[in-house]
Formats: C-alpha cells, sequence, structure tokens
C-alpha cells in the first residue's frame, strides 16, 4: 500500500488557517479560535461570497486570506508586552469529545500558553474564557512585562456573534449590532501569588484569564483565577457529558473513533433552536442557516447517530419553507430545493418507519410536484434552442456551478425527487402517485438526449458529460460531479451506467497527489473540494469497490485540522495557492464522515442491505475492544451488528434486525474468509455470503 494509502490519520493535508468553534451544544454564541490562537467574532463576510465561491474583498477592508481577518470584524489575541523571539506554535485539542483549545508559544526565553473554552455559570451567565499561563526561562534576566488582548480587528469592544436572520444569496452579512458583552481580566499571579509588580523576572511563572460575557452579569471582583480554573473544571466536565451518540457507534480503530466523536461534537455545536425547532446548521459563518439540500444528509446522519425526534425535527424546520406556489425552497434559483424536499420527506418517514406520516403530507408532496412540473413547463417557453428545453429554466446549480444557466444538477436531482416519491406512493397505494413516476420518466429521457448531444471527452480519452451546458472557462470535466455520485448512490443511476462508470474512471485519475480528487467544486485550479471525496467514496463502494472507498475515508480525514473539522474547499498542500472556500468547521463534512462509516458497515440498497460492504482491517475488533453499531436505521428496520473476538479463535458475530414497514428481500455479508452459521459453513458467491433475511437475530463465526 502507498504512503498516501497507509490508513494513518495525521492530518498531513490539513488547511493552514484553522478555524475551530469553542460554542456550546445548541449554543447561539459560535466563537472561532483560529490556528493562532485568536478568539473572532462577529463574522460578516463580504455578500457577493457566495455567489463568487470564493473570499473577495470586503466593501470596508481587504480580507487577506493568509494574514487577514477571514470575514470577522473582531479579533483577540493574546500577548505579552516584553521582546522575544517567536520559535514554534503549537495546538493542542484535548479530547476529541470536548471544545477546548490550548495554544502553546515557545520563544527563546519565554514559555507562553493559553487555554480558550466556552462557560455558563449557575445563573446563566454566558462567556468565553482565556486562562494562561507565561513562564521566564532560565537566562531570561529581568523586563516589565503584561498579558493583554491585541486587537486584530476594529479596535472596539467586539459585540456578540448572532444568528443571521437573512436568505437567499444574502448570507451572514451584516448582523444587527448587539450590546457588547463585557470584557473580564484577572490580577497576574506570580509563582501562585497574585504579584505586586509589572517585572518578570527568570523563573517566575505568571497566570491569569481573560473572559468576554456574551449574556449575564459577572463583577470583577468574582473573576479571579480560582474563577477561571474552576470554569475550565466545569468545561471539561460539560464536555464529558455530551454524548453525541445516543446509541452505540464504536470502531475498534481509535484514529476513526475519535474523528466520528469530534463529527458528532461539531454537528451538535452548529445546530441551533429556532422557533422552538432543532435545525441543524453547516457552520459558524457563511453556512450558518438552515439549507434544503444539506438538511436531506443532516437529518439521516441524525438518526444515525440515535438523534430520532432531532432527525425529525429537520424535517420540519424544512416544512416550514413551504411556499404558496407549492415549492419548498430558501435560496432563489435553486430549483433542485424541492425535489430534495420530497426526498426528505420520504427518508424521514422510512427512518421513522412511519407510513402515517408519509400519507399526511402526502398532499404537500403533490404540490410540490406541480410546482416543478409548471417549471418544466416554463422551460418549453424558452423556445428549442435553449440548452435544457424540456428541463428546467435557468438554475443555481451549486456545488461548482454558478448560474443561473441550463444545467443538470437540477433535473438529476429532480427525477431522484420524483423517484422516490413514485416509490412511497405506489407502496401505500396514494392517490396521483402515477404521476411522479410519468413526470420523472419524461425528465430522464429529456435529459439522456442532452446528455447524448453534449458528451465529450478528456485529453486522456475518458468520456464525461459536462455538468453546466453554459460556457464557463472555470469549469472542468469534473465540476460539480459530486451530484452524479449522490444522486447514482441513491438509486438514479446503476453503477455499471456509463456515466457512472466514466465517472469512477475520471476520479481515479485526478486523486493522485492527495488521494482525493481535485478540482470537483467551485475552485478549479489546484484545489480540493474536500468532502464531495466522500460522496465518490459512497459511488466507488457501490461498485464492490470498498478497498478505495476505505482509502478515500482515511484521506478524507487526513485533510481535516488537527481539531479534526475541515474546511470546504482548500489549496492542494505542495501548491502556493492560497484559494479557500466555504465555511470551517463545514459540519456536512462531518455528516459525511459518520455517512461513510455507516455505510461501509451496513449499506442499504433499494432492495436489500449489505453488510460490510467496505471493511478494512483495521477495524477488527481486539479483546475488550468490540465493533458495535447499535440499532443503526434503514427503511427495513432498525439493524445492529456487534462483532468481538471469539473465545478461541476468529471472530463471533451478531446480527439484530428489528422489522420495519418495507420487507427486507436479502441480507448480504462480504467476508474475505470463512463463515460458520449454526455449525454450517457457507458458502460464499462473489466474496458475499447470503444470510437469512427473515428473522430477528443471526450469530456468526467468522475466520480470515
Amino acid at each position: 500500500m502507498s504512503d498516501l494509502h497507509n490508513r494513518v490519520i495525521d492530518f498531513r493535508f490539513a488547511p493552514e488557517i484553522n478555524q475551530t468553534c469553542i460554542g456550546l451544544v445548541d449554543d447561539y454564541y459560535k466563537t472561532i479560535v483560529r490556528e493562532d490562537g485568536s478568539l473572532n467574532y462577529l463574522w460578516e463576510g463580504d455578500q457577493n461570497q457566495f455567489v463568487d465561491g470564493t473570499i473577495p474583498a470586503c466593501d470596508k477592508r481587504i480580507l487577506n486570506c493568509q494574514e487577514g481577518n477571514m470575514g470577522f470584524k473582531y479579533r483577540y489575541l493574546p500577548k505579552f508586552y516584553h521582546r522575544d523571539r517567536l520559535v514554534r506554535r503549537t495546538q493542542d485539542f484535548g479530547s476529541p469529545r470536548a471544545a477546548i483549545v490550548t495554544t502553546r508559544e515557545e520563544y527563546e526565553e519565554t514559555l507562553f500558553q493559553w487555554t480558550t473554552f466556552a462557560y455558563q455559570d449557575e445563573a446563566g451567565a454566558r462567556m468565553d474564557v482565556i486562562l494562561f499561563r507565561m513562564e521566564a526561562k532560565e537566562g531570561f534576566g529581568h523586563a516589565k512585562s503584561a498579558v493583554y488582548l491585541q486587537e486584530l480587528g476594529e479596535a472596539s469592544d467586539p459585540p456578540e456573534t448572532c444568528r443571521s436572520k437573512n436568505s437567499a444569496y444574502a448570507l451572514p452579512v451584516g448582523h444587527p449590532r448587539i450590546p457588547a458583552p463585557i470584557a473580564l481580566y484577572t490580577s497576574i499571579y506570580s509563582n501562585g501569588k497574585e504579584s505586586e509588580t509589572s517585572v518578570i523576572r527568570e523563573g517566575d511563572v505568571w497566570e491569569g484569564a481573560f473572559a468576554l460575557v456574551y449574556h449575564g452579569r459577572v463583577s470583577l471582583s468574582k473573576f479571579t483565577l480560582n474563577y477561571a480554573r474552576n470554569a475550565l473544571g466545569w468545561a471539561e466536565k460539560y464536555w464529558d457529558s455530551v454524548h453525541p451518540f445516543l446509541n452505540q457507534f464504536h470502531i475498534p480503530d481509535r484514529q476513526i473513533q475519535e474523528m466520528l466523536d469530534s463529527c458528532g461534537r461539531n454537528i451538535l455545536q452548529a445546530r441551533e433552536i429556532v422557533e422552538d425547532i432543532c435545525e441543524f446548521h453547516v457552520g459558524p459563518t457563511i453556512y450558518r442557516g438552515l439549507w434544503v439540500v444539506d438538511g436531506y444528509y443532516f437529518g439521516e446522519c441524525a438518526y444515525m447517530m440515535g438523534r430520532d425526534e432531532e432527525g425529525f425535527q429537520c424535517l420540519q424546520a424544512v416544512l416550514k419553507r413551504v411556499k404558496p406556489d407549492g415549492s419548498i425552497r430558501i435560496l432563489p434559483d435553486h430549483h433542485k430545493e424541492t425535489a430534495v424536499a420530497l426526498s426528505t420527506i420520504v427518508r424521514q418517514c422510512e427512518l421513522r418507519n412511519d407510513d402515517d406520516r408519509l400519507r399526511e403530507m402526502w398532499p404537500v408532496m403533490v404540490r410540490g410536484m406541480e410546482h416543478l412540473r409548471r417549471m418544466r413547463d416554463d422551460s418549453l417557453k424558452l423556445g428549442e434552442d435553449y440548452a435544457a428545453y424540456g428541463m428546467f429554466p435557468p438554475s443555481f446549480g451549486d456545488g461548482g456551478i454558478y448560474g443561473p444557466e441550463p444545467e443538470y444538477t437540477t433535473p438529476m436531482t429532480v427525477i431522484l425527487g420524483l423517484r422516490d416519491a413514485y416509490q412511497a406512493g405506489k407502496r401505500l397505494k396514494l392517490e396521483r402517485f402515477e404521476e411522479f413516476g410519468t413526470f420523472a420518466k419524461e425528465l430522464a429521457a429529456r435529459m439522456k438526449e442532452c446528455m447524448d448531444r453534449d458528451r465529450k471527452v478528456t485529453k486522456e480519452g475518458i468520456p464525461y458529460v459536462p455538468l453546466s451546458m453554459a460556457h464557463n472557462e472555470a469549469y472542468k470535466p469534473q465540476t460539480c460531479s459530486a451530484t452524479i455520485a449522490r444522486v447514482a448512490f441513491h438509486g438514479e443511476f446503476t453503477p455499471d451506467d456509463p456515466v457512472v462508470a466514466n465517472l469512477r474512471e475520471l476520479m481515479d485519475s485526478i486523486d493522485d497527489r492527495e488521494g482525493i480528487p481535485e478540482c470537483t467544486g467551485w475552485r478549479s485550479d489546484q484545489s480540493v473540494y474536500v468532502y464531495s471525496s466522500v460522496r465518490f467514496a459512497q459511488m466507488f463502494l457501490q461498485a464492490g469497490n470498498g478497498e478505495k472507498a476505505v482509502d478515500y475515508l482515511y484521506a478524507f480525514a487526513n485533510h481535516a485540522s488537527p481539531s479534526r473539522v475541515w474546511r470546504e474547499e482548500q489549496p492542494v498542500k505542495e501548491t502556493h495557492s492560497a484559494e479557500i472556500c466555504g465555511d470551517m468547521p463545514h459540519n456536512w463534512a462531518s455528516v459525511e464522515f459518520i455517512r461513510l462509516v455507516r455505510n461501509l458497515l451496513v449499506l442499504e440498497e433499494a432492495e436489500g442491505v449489505k453488510l460490510f460492504a467496505g471493511f478494512p482491517e483495521e477495524w477488527l475488533p481486539q479483546k475488550e475492544n468490540s465493533l458495535v453499531l447499535e440499532r443503526t436505521p434503514t427503511r427495513f428496520g432498525k439493524i445492529s451488528i456487534i462483532m468481538d473476538v471469539g473465545e478461541h479463535e476468529g471472530y463471533r458475530l451478531s446480527v439484530i434486525k428489528e422489522q420495519g414497514n418495507q420487507e427486507l428481500k436479502y441480507l448480504k455479508l462480504r467476508w474475505n474468509g470463512e463463515a460458520v452459521l449454526e455449525g454450517k459453513k457457507l458458502v460464499s458467491q462473489d466474496g458475499e455470503y447470503e444470510l437469512p433475511a427473515a428473522g430477528d437475530q443471526i450469530q456468526l463465526k467468522l475466520y480470515i
């Protein structure tokens, strides 16, 4: 195995600019700690950022990607007054389950570190605390000094970060002013005693703390060093009490388990309660809000985390966006959102095994279908010379395609939504279900005609269909191709369809430098659209190449920062490019990591389930370190798997099935070795064992 795919997570491709959120679960306050240890408040990036797909100049100031404020109005960085030369800076993020960041700076003769975390006292006062320690090394001599917060943004007290009420393309820009928090600081404690001098000497250790109080009141007299230390103890206990996964989700590979723990925590940190409904948000800055397409996967992931009711609230949040014309949308020209909402309704009801709820929402789905059909008809009014004639008017493609323009991601997504609704309606014999199927066939036929017309070949001879019909020199053959992987995974294309087979070949040709495909999103040069790699991994997994899917999983993890969060898009490490795009933490990436790990173990297909479709040897259990996936949701009911070391040799695998409202027609196990059921060796076919689909429990013995 090449070094690139050695399945060690060491964050070798981590972005140089790191943003870590230290907010609490469902916290309104989304403080960001940067790679320099600064606290960043009030993100107000330029409103054209989303359209442009990068970080441009802001009207008020230039946002320098390498040294600037990255769209934050206020930044505060702990500093000391005396002179010394910085040798190195490191950060420690502690437990993956905790949002506590320690920044350490080593100077030639000074050691300086500070720990930053969120705290809420018994009276409800909410603040960010900075607990610092400074030590003068041997040979330091003496110097006047002080520890202070350097202002890197606008020179005024930082107002609190707040949730944007904007929608559409006007992303969180120009937050309303809210009273500034109170900045608190302690006295300096030198060698354990309150200091009466401003001179630091060789061997001295200074300690103290700052706090930025968002909400409530804390008196200066109360805010002491012991107060700050007790606050840190509270934060450690708080995060230890947070369990993102309510059902067991344990992988024996500690690296993967720590990534899962962090992903779950970050999802809960970005989440917010809006009008008494739990909304899963993608990130704390540019993507702070509800998104229909993203919401499908956040909702599904919530069920995988055992948070069924919270996942269903994600659907409720989407349904609040139903418009009088029948559309279900947030962004203008993002015509696919209505279709994604159809798929979301079906999927959520499947995971709840709640057919009655689907029947209740069927009229909403019918009106959504009627809206989509009217939009198709609007494309006919543009004349036969219009490239997407018979599909949709110019649309915002997203994922690398700008617009509005004629493109394929909208019809692909709409066909998938219609087919999801058709299958559900047919199964339940709901009124007018046939119309969904008929409309899907009409769109699919027209889309095939257009794809045959637009098909091209790369210079390496790989066929592909450009997903935009508009001419844009920035678009590459792989631009936005994660859409094909997504709809293929959900059944719109079969794994052997030439469109999907060609895409697998294309991805394989552009993933050599960092282990995942390059330039598949907004940035078309020397860039990786990081979390799209997980979509491609799902595509390879579905086609039977679990090994490739696992390679992508580990490579994807190595593009996270050491705080185990991702930037949406970042430059290739070995280049001089500085272009970035999107939020950080980008928690759709966290969602996709969890989903891929689940699907490598329990892969849900249209009529059955495959176990261990992609099972790396690194995940084999050891004694007292079992593999456990408890009550993971499928349309066939919840499934639990427990794999541990056998008493004498081999492994024991228990599969527990709970009945759902759809029939499980097959259950297969992919295993490169022997499988024994009830004392009899099973016979594999193409590396898969057929297991009994009936019954509620199976006990297997597995041997390598």
